[in-house]
């Protein structure tokens, strides 16, 4: 009996702190992302050649990681704090955000697309098995049947599973790159806290 009312009041002070908006909006309603990258070069890869043209991965991880705790609904806007914060500045690193999640973007409809022939084919395969299965039920050996029963089975599941599941989880991940790729961008000065 004990473990259960420590169970429950240690689910109602979860509830009570996960019920808490861990982000706030700026004039126009939409969820601020804080980035705090004292130095400008934080922002992009270490092998960027000549300017920031492509964002570091731990900055794409911390944008995808804080972005997923704000509910779709919401847009963003991601605030950069950095020093000698500039309009040159603000321009090269929406470039790069741009261009990171575009490119997120194409790989993601190119899944999509080798998804969606993996699956048209699979189920071809499953009927065509599955029709075969039932003109030859009576004329082949049970063994052979089941066999052919079990063919059919395996490429309708995979090519259903493919068409409806990984084909959603996509496009959420499409969905999400997207929100990120069109969030509005602001450059704040650096300020130590």
């Amino acid at each position: 009996m004990l473990k259960k009312s420590r169970t429950k009041q240690l689910k109602d002070k979860f509830r009570s702190i996960t019920n808490r908006k861990s982000f706030s909006f700026d004039s126009l309603g939409r969820a601020i992302i804080d980035v705090g990258a004292e130095n400008y070069d934080d922002v992009f890869s270490q092998f960027c050649y000549k300017g920031g043209d492509t964002l570091s991965s731990s900055l794409v991880q911390y944008l995808m990681q804080k972005s997923n705790t704000i509910p779709l609904k919401y847009d963003l806007t991601i605030r950069f704090h950095i020093k000698n914060a500039s309009e040159d500045k603000k321009q090269e690193i929406q470039n790069a955000v741009k261009q990171n999640y575009e490119t997120d973007i194409q790989g993601i409809n190119n899944r999509m697309n080798k998804a969606l022939l993996f699956s048209l084919w699979f189920i071809l395969l499953g009927s065509v098995f599955s029709l075969i299965y039932l003109f030859t039920l009576n004329k082949i050996p049970t063994s052979v049947s089941y066999i052919v029963d079990l063919l059919a089975w395996v490429f309708l599941w995979e090519g259903i599973d493919a068409f409806f599941l990984d084909r959603n989880k996509m496009k959420l991940e499409k969905l999400k790159a997207l929100r990120l790729g069109s969030a509005n961008i602001e450059i704040k000065e650096f300020e130590l806290y």
